[in-house]
């Protein structure tokens, strides 16, 4: 779910953004459903939607230029000290826990930062925007049964071939185990968006329907193997950002906005603006539980070298 983070207090922290437009859209980097606002689509969002993807790139960007230069720039050594308790020793080691903790921080920014932004440096996409789906409205998540007959990634009924009898959701171990990791967690099917697996947890379909902002769900899809029986896809990780995100929020509209909240006693969080919200989602799809973890979301400083679990 998304929260004013430490992570975003301290991209504002280090910002002083004017408007920008990056020259890539919102559909290179995401796989976004047909047109329209039912079932998740994002309608005539797509708009607001680039310029949030500018801003987060833009941001994103600031802040790790921002860190290069943390011996010079005492803002940035109080920043990290303050939101993520690296001590302000003054001039970096070449070794040490203060130099692993600014070097993890500065390479997760890098990481996001990679994601949004490698078709501008004129290379292919890093990830297959196929594998990344972006919702603007959890109505698309349709809660089924556990003795409902399993779905594949096309739809299909999973009828195991030796038997000749229909899988049900509660046949498949890995959903057993996905079930069991959150009270009351309900499997929620993802097809009337064209993403065909399931999600699962306690609040699906009804997760916008208050003031959340966002969340990053992992979606799993089912193939059907020679015998009928059911293997696991790759995950795909969707974002969705809900309505109140966009229409309802007190966030400012743009960093322009923000930077003119910013004074003396001003507390940061309230400083943040919409776009951000993206970036915080795009974290956990990219980085999952290792960095801004738990419901505090903590940094625990890892080494981003792989996409982990949600």
């Amino acid at each position: 779910m998304a929260r004013i983070s430490f992570l975003l207090c301290l991209i504002t922290c280090l910002l002083t953004l004017l408007p920008c437009t990056i020259g890539v859209k919102i559909s290179e980097i995401f796989t976004l459903p047909a047109a329209g606002t039912e079932n998740g689509g994002c309608g005539d969002r797509t708009d607001v939607l680039n310029r949030w993807l500018s801003e987060s790139v833009r941001s994103v960007g600031v802040a790790i230029d921002a860190i290069k230069d943390y011996d010079n720039d005492i803002r940035v050594r109080k920043s990290l000290a303050s939101f993520f308790r690296i001590h302000n020793g003054g001039k970096l080691p070449a070794t040490g826990i203060r130099r692993d903790g600014v070097d993890d921080v500065r390479n997760n920014l890098q990481y996001v930062k990679d994601f949004f932004s490698r078709r501008l440096e004129g290379r292919d996409a890093l990830y297959n925007p196929e594998n990344y789906w972006l919702f603007c409205h959890s109505n698309f998540l349709k809660a089924r049964p556990t003795t409902d007959t399993a779905l594949d990634y096309e739809g299909n009924k999973i009828v195991d071939k030796e038997t000749n009898t229909e899988v049900r959701i509660a046949d498949i171990p890995a959903y057993v185990t996905q079930l069991g990791e959150e009270l009351n967690a309900t499997p929620w099917w993802a097809g009337s968006s064209g993403l065909n697996g399931y999600f699962f947890t306690e609040n699906g379909g009804n997760f916008c329907d208050g003031d959340n902002l966002g969340l990053t769900a992992s979606i799993q899809p089912l193939e059907r193997n020679s015998n009928g029986q059911a293997e696991e896809e790759e995950e795909i990780a969707s974002i969705i950002l809900c309505p109140f995100a966009f229409d309802r929020s007190p966030r400012p509209n743009s960093y322009k906005e923000a930077n003119a909240l910013l004074s003396e006693g001003k507390n940061l969080a309230d400083a943040v603006p919409k776009s951000a919200t993206l970036v915080h989602e795009m974290f956990h799809a990219l980085r999952g539980d290792a960095f801004l973890a738990g419901d505090n979301e903590e940094c625990k400083f890892p080494s981003p070298t792989s996409r982990n679990s949600y």
